[in-house]
Order: structure tokens, then sequence, then C-alpha cells
């Protein structure tokens, strides 16, 4: 056997390949699963905005046909700043398919003089205390059965609720 002899360089070369292609594959496995992870996480959450905004959804829908939501003394919501330890449930509540369950809580403006309602809704999901939508909503009453609503925030707490809704 000689310096230049080319016998069993065939072997070294399939067992690089192997080898290459097995990091390859490796590397291509581990982002497939990260992928998989994080796709449910984005369904789990998706579930749970979607539930927070169909419970603001049907709670606005409440304060339209029912003019005593939000009004001055209503007491299923509370004026801002009150220390009560039970928050009023305004019982509107939205359930999604996976059977993720929202519940809105409702505060009035203090303003007693204004003329149209302004409304805060905050939703939470299950029995959690972290608010994940905020919606401010100003109902003009005065014009015929059913007022008109202007929605002047909406907000989706996320990530941070205690920056994105104080």
């Amino acid at each position: 056997m000689t310096a230049r002899d080319e016998e069993g360089q065939a072997l070294i070369l399939a067992l690089g390949f192997l080898v290459f292609f097995g990091l390859v594959i490796g590397a291509m496995l581990t982002f497939a699963g990260a992928s998989l992870r994080s796709s449910e996480r984005l369904r789990e959450q998706r579930a749970s905005v979607y539930a927070a905004d169909g419970a603001i959804d049907a709670a606005i829908q409440v304060g339209r046909t029912d003019t005593g939501v939000g009004a001055y003394g209503d007491p299923r919501c509370q004026p801002p700043g009150t220390s009560s330890a039970t928050p009023v449930l305004l019982r509107t509540t939205a359930t999604t398919d996976d059977n993720t369950v929202a519940s809105v809580i409702c505060n009035w403006s203090p303003d007693f003089l204004q003329p149209d309602r302004t409304v805060t809704f905050t939703s939470f999901i299950g029995a959690t205390t972290t608010p994940v939508v905020r919606t401010t909503v100003v109902y003009h009453d005065s014009g015929g059965t059913v007022p008109d609503v202007n929605i002047s925030s909406w907000t989706y707490c996320g990530h941070d609720p205690v920056a994105a809704c104080p």
C-alpha cells in the first residue's frame, strides 16, 4: 500500500456524506418540532383572544339593547377606582369550540353630565384576573330606540397586561 493508493477512499467519502446528512436531518427535525410547539401555543392564544373578543362583542350588544348598562348607579358596572374585592360580572360570556370561556366586567364613566354613556369593558379568560381585551365604548342614547355605538379604543392586553391595560 502506497501513499497514492486510492483503496478505501469511497468508504471515507460515504461516511462523510452519512455524517453530514445525519446532522442536516437532525437539525431539520429540531426545527420542525419547535414549529409544531409554537403552532400549538399560537392556537391556544388565538382561542383565548377569540373568546375574549366574542365576550366583549356580546357585552357591547347587551349595552345597545339594555340602556341601563353603564348608566349612573348601574350595579352591573362599577365606576373606575372603586375598591371592590369582587368585580361585578356583566354576565356575558363567550365559549369557543375548544371550551375556552371568557367573561366580561364593565366600568362606567364618572362624568354624570355627559348625555352619552361611556363604558369600559374588560374580558378575562376562565377564572384568571389577567385582562385579555379592554374596550371603551360610547353609547349615544339620544338617537332612537337602539343607540349608536362608537368604539373609542380596543386594546389587546397581550403579553404585558400591566403596561397595555393598567
